[in-house]
């Protein structure tokens, strides 16, 4: 209840919250979110030490930590949260693990989840009810559709592979239920995982106390690697800011410099993220969530602790083009767009359609601001023209020949800026949000992202095709 002990401190005045917050330079709500996000590591430890040889009190400890959370970083409107568990319990319980069942809770979960953002949205980055929820949004709807998945499953219909190691055959108790949503290592701020894994996890399915040792190991190099990033987010944005970037000031240095500098800030910004998965892993880690079998090695069979992860480190780091960034940042949310919006829409016939509608998708999920409309067209315009440049400028023998040669660390160089420019140029928008905001700093930038993205099919396409046909065959292979 150390949630509980902050909030009694903070009604009487003697909260240290405030002041700490004064001094690293944050407000008191980000430093309450970093407090409970950390909090998440203990309390796997309290709960393997104590808590889970007994199994009937594992979903009320869950249920108790993460109320404590809810409470202390929104108070009372940590209700919230429990109605949209409520009412897909009762729908679930009405209409049957089916059809009708996901899409009331589709439709319900997001309508709750937009009025939400229209009553506490502002122009800053809010940290509200809406937080939790837009993951627990995620969470039910995903449930819904693996009841679906189990109802088709008993029914003898084919399912994907992947489907089939999320889809439930029974429909889940009150009490796992609401474990589930508040399970505390990752409440807040993700990752998303399956109630299939959720119950694995409490049914004893995954050999914790065999694997204690690997478990303690893998959860604190990923709580250091978190608390480095989160240090390295810190130095970054006393570098690189917005508020510099909105500036007269920054308008009087070179376009280049503010190109790469749009660039550096955007990379900076993303390590907020990246330490809040990190540190929510580790706690996901030490609780025994992310446990995800063996692999063999040349050292023989190892445990893997990826159940849970959100951030592949290396392929982020190592990016040369955006489906780099993509397959490597937010992986879960990515995973259930996917599963759960893209190959759902398979009926509409066209990949690109069904691209469009999982980028809008994840853009009203974000919020109603412009900036989160725009990012995710940024993110469609470039992958739809990175896949078709790659698919030509691949075939051709000079295109293998640079890569086979020392001329492959220059394409690195050049690819690893590109990707860092432009991924400031989509992430402003998604950043500052409003119109006027995001519109100020693209003028600043001559709208080059636009200029470079929006023509591709019309124009460079084809001087890109008559450019390669004239000064490369097609390779051997192609």
């Amino acid at each position: 209840m150390i949630g509980l002990f902050l909030s009694l401190l903070s009604w009487i005045g003697l909260s240290p919250v405030p002041l700490a917050a004064y001094l690293i330079g944050t407000t008191e709500p980000a430093l309450k979110l970093l407090i409970s996000i950390l909090l998440g590591y203990p309390l796997g430890i309290i709960y393997n030490k104590y808590v889970r040889e007994y199994k009937e009190y594992r979903n009320i400890y869950f249920i108790v930590t993460g109320l404590d959370i809810a409470l202390y970083n929104f108070g009372l409107s940590f209700y919230h949260n429990v109605l949209p568990a409520v009412v897909i319990y009762l729908s679930t319980k009405l209409l049957g693990p089916g059809k009708h069942n996901a899409i009331i809770t589709f439709i319900f979960n997001m309508t709750y989840l937009l009025v939400g953002y229209v009553l506490t949205e502002s122009e800053d980055y809010d940290i509200t009810w809406t937080m939790p929820h837009c993951v627990l949004t995620l969470k039910l709807i995903a449930l819904s559709f693996d009841l679906w998945d189990g109802k088709k499953m008993l029914k003898g219909e084919k399912l994907s592979e992947t489907n089939k190691k999320t889809a439930l055959e029974s429909t889940p108790q009150f009490p796992e239920l609401i474990g589930f949503l508040y399970f505390p290592a990752c409440f807040l701020v993700g990752p998303i995982f399956s109630f299939r894994r959720y119950l694995d996890f409490i049914s004893d399915k995954f050999p914790i106390e065999k694997e204690a040792h690997s478990l303690e190991d893998q959860a604190m190099k990923r709580l250091v690697q978190g608390l480095s990033y989160l240090v390295a987010f810190q130095v970054g944005i006393s570098v690189f800011s917005m508020k510099y970037m909105l500036s007269d000031e920054f308008w009087e240095t070179s376009i280049i410099y503010r190109h790469f500098y749009s660039g550096l800030w955007a990379h900076f910004a993303l390590y907020k993220y990246i330490a809040c998965w990190l540190l929510t892993e580790a706690s996901c880690i030490r609780f025994g969530l992310s446990y995800n079998g063996k692999k063999k090695t040349e050292m023989g069979e190892v445990s893997q602790w990826d159940g849970c992860n959100n951030i592949k480190l290396m392929r982020f780091e190592g990016a040369t083009k955006f489906q780099h960034y993509i397959d490597s940042f937010n992986c879960n949310t990515n995973h259930f767009a996917a599963e759960y919006i893209y190959k759902r829409l398979k009926f509409l016939g066209n990949r690109n359609l069904s691209q469009f509608f999982t980028l809008f998708f994840l853009a009203v999920w974000h919020g109603t601001r412009s900036g989160y409309y725009v990012t995710f067209f940024n993110e469609f315009i470039i992958i739809y023209m990175e896949k078709e440049l790659e698919s030509i400028i691949t075939k051709t023998e000079i295109y293998n020949k640079l890569w086979a040669s020392n001329a492959k660390y220059l394409l690195y160089g050049l690819l690893k800026t590109y990707t860092i420019v432009f991924m400031g140029w989509s992430l402003i928008p998604f950043d500052v949000k409003v119109f006027s905001k995001w519109w100020r700093v693209y003028a600043s930038l001559y709208f080059s992202g636009f200029m470079l993205f929006l023509p591709w099919a019309l124009i460079y396409k084809p001087a890109v095709i008559k450019i390669v046909k004239m000064i490369s065959p097609p390779s051997k292979e192609n």
